[in-house]
Order: C-alpha cells, then structure tokens, then sequence
C-alpha cells in the first residue's frame, strides 16, 4: 500500500483529487482508515456511507468502505444518493457520522470526501489530521467491523413530504445537470404537488450537456430557455451532488443565492423573531439589513459550506446560507445544505403568496455586482495579506474574517483567498455602475502591483 497521499487533496472543507492521479483507490482506502482511526479515538463506532453517480464513486465508496472496515468500524452502506439524502440518513443515526463520496460540481475526471463526525461537519484542520494520521502512520487495525446495506430515500422523501405543504400547483423546470439529484428531485417537487418539467434529470457521471455548477451563469442557458418555452412559475438548478441550489424567474432572470435568502429570511423570521440568520461574506449587503428590519439576527461569515454549518448550529441559528448556493434551514429542518429542500420549501412560499412568482422576484432588493471573479496566482493567501497591509479604504467599514470585505455606504468590494484553487476570490456589489466602477478601481490599484512583484518574485526565483 502507498505510504502516503498527496497534501493537496485535503483542502479546507472536503477531500477532494483527480481520479487515478491524486485520488486512487488504494488512497482512499487509506483515508477510510484515518477516519475510522479518527472514530475508533473518540468511541464512535458506527459511520454511514453514500456516493454519487460519477462513474468512478461506487470503486472508491468500496475502497473507503474496506478502510473503515479494517479500524472495526460498523459501515451502512446507503448506495447511490444525493448528498443532503446522506445527511439526513446521519442525523437519524446514532453516532451522527458519515462520508460521502463526492466532487459536488466539478469535472467527472474529479472525485472526493465530505465528512460529518458526530453531527458536524469537519474542516480545516481537522481534515488536515487525517493526513497527517496517514503520513505518520498512526491507523487503528482492528477485526473488520460490519457492513450493513441500507436505503434512506423513501425516509427522506417521506419526511419533506410532511414537511412541505402546498396551496396551489407550482409550474417547475427542473434542471438536474445529470447528476444523483435528477433519480429523486423530480419525484420530490411532483408529490409535494408541482407540476415539473424535467431537463438533464437522467443520471449520467459524465455530464454530457452542461457542467453540474449552476453558479456559472453559462451553465443556466439551457434553463432560462425551457422556463421560457414552457411557461413555467420558476427554473431550479441542482449541483452534481444536489445540495445547492440556485433559481431562476419566470422571465429569464437569475435569482443568485443572496437574494432568493431573502426571500427565506423574510418568511422565517416573521415565526421566528430575533433569531440568527448567518451568511458568508460574498453575499450583498442588502441581506445584512432584511435580517435586521425583519428583527433577526445577521451573522456575516467566511465562505465555505462546512463553516458556515458550524457556525449556524454554534450560533443557533434559524437559518444560513452562502453565495454558492448552499442552503441551510434549521426552523424545521435539521440544518444542513439540501438544495432539493429548498427547492420544495421555494415552491411552497411561492405557492402560498397572492402574489405571481414574477411580483416576488421583482420585490426582492436589488444591486449591481459581479459575479464571483477568480484570478489564478501561485501564493493567494500571501497576497490577500499583502492586500490587507496596504489597503487604506479611510471611508469603508473593513472586515477581515475572510480576506478583506470593505463596505462603503454605496457598495462593497472584497478579496479572499479560495480554499479549494490557487485562486484570488473577488466580488463587488454597489448601488450603481458608477459607484460599482469606483470600489473596483480602489481595489485594482492596490492589488495590480502587488500581482506584479508576486509575478516578478516567481520570474527570478526560477
């Protein structure tokens, strides 16, 4: 067996490697045995598994399953499921513990791990110790634990059915960009009572018509057609794992994550006031200041699924959610990001207004932003900190949980590192053009010479 996997597969919120390259089989036998040592330490005995449809997932589940197997770990072995379909089948078992198999949105040539250990969602370092479990060697070997072969989807699609009650037929086109969602969503939305017209719901790992991202506005073309063509109430993209979830209005318009929360917010917080609604820092401002008119809490926080999780329950909060769709309802939900629940929980507020879905949308607050902008570099945390030495923005309220997020009183411009590229991460979110155009040329003259001398820095280095 090889005596170590690659450092840069573990990134800050998930396992993630090429398949055949940095993710093999053998690999991830061995990251089964971390995390069953991991579990074997703090007496957690049992872990729930599931992979998506990619056509290399149900090797490596098999693989990870052999490693959890050999720590003496219990395995059940939930099959070919939507993420937020694992999630559920962990927050009903005992030791609240699960791995999925999965890359989310990236290219079928992908594969990886997202993980959940006694009802949380481990980053950070936390992932960073398996790796170093590996390197060092220090793996549990124990008489093969158990395997167990189970199904959750009928609990799952039961429990949104009594969730989720509707007042009138919603006209749904459903996009499923032929990942795992497509085998279940469409059921879903059709026994809560839509009426749902299918687009690349057939499963197939390879993603033959478009990439499974649906926060590339590319991406939605095909949707922002078919709502049109058919006439329907809403467009609903699904990622390749199906737990996030981003939208698009009866006229053509992409309603990004931000704004469809508040819509969320304005309808959860009216039955629970004064509570915690968290977001990450990419979101527009407009957000911040719903929650508080409506007597909730904001909670701005950085970017990425796991954390915000972790920081909804350890705020206790109602209700989170992140630029990248990624949605998490906690008022009658268990709180984690399930883009096939909030797509039900979409159609029923819809359902339940006097309102046409077009008034809804169009009532929401607007801004002019970019979209998420990703400038590849080789040292991005080095630079965001160089950013941040020199930054003077005199009449901005400046942020640094994540990067830099400078709000002026007419918009904001930030710079973060991404977690999971060699990527500067930046958006802006203004008022105006003008106002939009000003915050952008703040921020390019401070970051383009700084990407110069990095770029010079390297040149003589090599």
């Amino acid at each position: 067996m090889e005596p170590s996997v690659p450092t840069h597969i573990f990134k800050q919120y998930d396992i993630r490697g090429v398949v055949s390259e940095s993710l093999t089989r053998t690999r991830m036998e061995l990251i089964g045995l971390a995390f069953g040592s991991e579990c074997q330490e703090i007496s957690v005995t049992e872990v729930c598994v599931a992979c998506d449809a990619r056509h290399s997932s149900p090797e490596l589940k098999d693989a990870l399953i052999q490693g959890l197997r050999r720590t003496g770990c219990d395995v059940t072995d939930f099959g070919t499921i939507p993420t937020p379909a694992l999630y559920f089948a962990v927050h009903h078992s005992s030791g609240g513990t699960g791995l999925m198999v999965t890359a989310s949105h990236n290219p079928p040539q992908y594969n990886g791990v997202k993980m959940v250990l006694q009802h949380a969602a481990i980053f950070g370092d936390a992932i960073q110790q398996l790796h170093q479990r590996i390197n060092q060697g220090k793996l549990v070997e124990r008489a093969p634990g158990q395997l167990i072969q189970k199904s959750v989807v009928e609990d799952y699609l039961a429990a949104i059915r009594t969730n989720v009650s509707m007042n009138r037929p919603i006209r749904v086109v459903l996009d499923c960009a032929n990942g795992v969602a497509g085998a279940i969503a469409p059921g879903v939305l059709r026994d809560i009572g839509c009426e749902v017209i299918e687009l690349y719901c057939d499963v197939d790992g390879s993603f033959p018509n478009h990439p499974a991202d649906p926060t590339r506005p590319e991406n939605l073309a095909d949707l922002i057609a078919a709502v049109a063509n058919n006439g329907a109430d809403v467009g609903l993209a699904l990622d390749g794992d199906g737990d996030r979830l981003v939208v698009v209005s009866p006229n053509g318009e992409i309603i990004w994550p931000d704004r469809l929360m508040i819509l969320f917010v304005e309808d959860i917080l009216a039955t629970h006031p004064g509570r915690t609604v968290v977001f990450d820092v990419k979101c527009m401002r407009a957000l911040t200041e719903v929650v508080t008119q409506v007597g909730g809490i904001p909670v701005l926080w950085k970017t990425g699924h796991s954390l915000i999780r972790a920081k909804l329950i350890d705020c206790d909060g109602v209700f989170g959610g992140e630029m990248s769709g990624h949605l998490y309802f906690r008022d009658r939900w268990p709180g984690f990001d399930d883009g096939i629940y909030a797509s039900a929980r979409l159609c029923e507020l819809l359902s339940r207004s006097h309102r046409s879905v077009d008034e809804i949308f169009s009532a929401l607050p607007s801004s002019i932003s970019t979209p998420e902008i990703r400038i590849p570099c080789n040292s991005p945390h080095e630079i965001v900190a160089r950013f941040i030495q020199q930054a003077t923005f005199t009449e901005a309220e400046l942020v640094q949980i994540d990067g830099l997020r400078a709000t002026f009183e007419d918009g904001f411009g930030l710079i973060r590192a991404s977690n999971t590229a060699p990527d500067l991460v930046l958006r802006f979110d203004a008022d105006s053009t003008a106002a939009l155009a000003r915050i952008q040329t703040m921020f390019d003259a401070i970051l383009h010479p700084i990407l110069e001398d990095a770029a010079e820095e390297v040149s003589s280095n090599g």
